[in-house]
């Protein structure tokens, strides 16, 4: 299975695209269509809350994108994780078809406030719940949404999607939306036109012959005193035949020659992830292969998204029951706030919580991949925002607050050489992508970029290169306290 994460703006505004890896042996005939999920679309306008002088924030950054119409096709799913205007747009929201196959998936605030526009068709929008522990209440507030299967006849993938507010949250913004896929089975594709081979029968028994030899004491005792080499082998053993071993070989761009970046839903195909056009950026010749694992390629992909931030407290029985049960850790994707921003209490205190809760989150679940989310450079103006107090984080700050967190230690500076730190800092790769840059994460947690660089550009060529980065995870699963 593989996972795309497209940044479709500077802020919390992301497209997701999931799929299954194809067989080798067919991929040249099967083309399984993405499941796509929307994350808090906003593309149009400014964000204002209440009043435009009490707060109002705007791109400096435009989107990728100037109107939902061009996701082509329509997402799945879009999923808002809270009613502020900045995640819950309407200008932007409108933009997609009142009526259609695309599902609102929408925490209650959020679900009432889009009714209340009467825009969509009713059967369109669905409320996700607040999470609760089935463990405890019995009952499951986890929304389940079936995939196609890659073939007709086969069996269909899931996608799971959760809302998990935070306790005692005095500005009403944080909380996490929890987001599993488990792709339609691949093992069984055929080529069209190969005969499906059937179960062996066994032959009824034959009818006894009167006429024949009976078996005697001696005739036991030199059977059983021949040596078991030169004992005859039967021409046909009549047993059920062996399931095909799962693929257990590193995934490489050639063996995910079905799965395209997120750019080709947009109207621009020729940018495909597997294209002729990108080249590696680093070599993967000298990287150690992860180990063979059979269920490397069916490991489910999970993605935790918190744009203001979450206290993993509020996170815990989510992971160590859903998680666990879906078989979706270790974590295959983060994309939590890193930047650190609050106001005085009166005004709503802490609005995004930063790398402090994030780390602790990437660190406990195993996160492969932390992508900054909520972070971008905005407009910000109104009276509201005079007392915005902003701690932006490096790099390597984050870094030393990932090693801190799995050191228990209680400050984020980090000790050792640069060898040792990446290696107890958990292998989780941290990212900050820009307006319209995108990831994928395959199973295995290997990673390809496309990045925008100018380095080999000539006169002759003014155009930057799309070039391909391609990391290797080093964590293995964790286990959630």
């Amino acid at each position: 299975m593989a996972l795309t994460v497209k940044h479709l703006n500077s802020d919390a505004s992301f497209l997701l695209s999931f799929e299954p890896v194809i067989p080798e042996a067919i991929a040249d005939l099967v083309t399984p269509r993405p499941f796509t999920v929307l994350l808090d679309p906003w593309i149009t306008g400014p964000s204002t809350i209440y009043h435009h002088r009490l707060s109002t924030t705007s791109h400096k950054q435009p989107a990728c994108i100037s109107s939902l119409t061009e996701l082509l096709p329509p997402p799945d799913l879009v999923v808002i994780s809270q009613h502020k205007p900045d995640h819950c747009n309407e200008a932007t929201l409108r933009q997609l078809p009142a009526s259609g196959k695309t599902i609102i998936l929408a925490e209650p605030a959020s679900a009432r406030l889009i009714r209340s526009w009467k825009y969509f068709d009713k059967k369109k929008i669905r409320t996700i719940e607040r999470w609760e522990d089935p463990r405890i209440t019995g009952k499951e507030t986890v929304v389940r949404i079936p995939v196609p299967p890659v073939q007709p006849g086969g069996a269909e993938g899931e996608v799971t999607v959760a809302f998990i507010p935070q306790k005692r949250d005095l500005a009403g913004v944080h909380g996490a939306i929890g987001i599993t896929y488990r792709a339609p089975t691949t093992h069984n594709l055929t080529r069209p036109g190969l005969p499906i081979v059937q179960n062996l029968t066994p032959p009824s028994t034959p009818p006894e012959d009167t006429h024949t030899h009976k078996a005697t004491a001696d005739d036991v005792e030199a059977v059983e005193a021949e040596p078991a080499a030169a004992r005859p082998l039967p021409t046909a053993m009549l047993l059920p035949p062996t399931p095909p071993i799962s693929p257990t070989a590193p995934i490489t761009p050639s063996s995910l020659r079905s799965i395209r970046s997120a750019s080709t839903l947009i109207a621009s195909p020729s940018l495909a992830l597997y294209s002729t056009s990108f080249r590696p950026a680093t070599s993967s010749q000298n990287e150690k292969p992860l180990p063979p694992s059979p269920f490397s390629h069916s490991r489910p992909i999970s993605l935790i998204f918190s744009p203001h931030g979450i206290q993993y407290s509020n996170l815990a029985h989510y992971a160590t029951s859903h998680l666990v049960a879906e078989a979706a850790l270790p974590l295959t994707a983060l994309l939590h706030c890193m930047d650190s921003i609050s106001n005085p209490w009166w005004l709503g205190g802490n609005i995004c919580a930063g790398v402090p809760y994030g780390a602790e989150i990437a660190s406990k679940l195993g996160a492969r991949l932390w992508i900054s989310a909520h972070d971008g450079e905005k407009d910000v103006r109104g009276l509201a925002t005079g007392l915005l107090k902003t701690r932006r984080w490096n790099d390597q700050e984050i870094e030393g607050a990932l090693v801190s967190r799995l050191d228990g230690v209680g400050n984020g500076s980090g000790n050792g050489d640069q060898k040792t730190k990446e290696a107890r800092k958990g292998g989780t790769e941290i990212l900050r992508l820009d307006s319209g840059e995108e990831i994928l994460v395959s199973g295995t947690g290997k990673l390809w970029r496309t990045i925008t660089r100018d380095d080999d550009d000539t006169p002759s060529d003014p155009s930057p290169k799309l070039v391909l980065e391609h990391r290797a995870a080093k964590s293995p699963a964790p286990v959630p306290p």
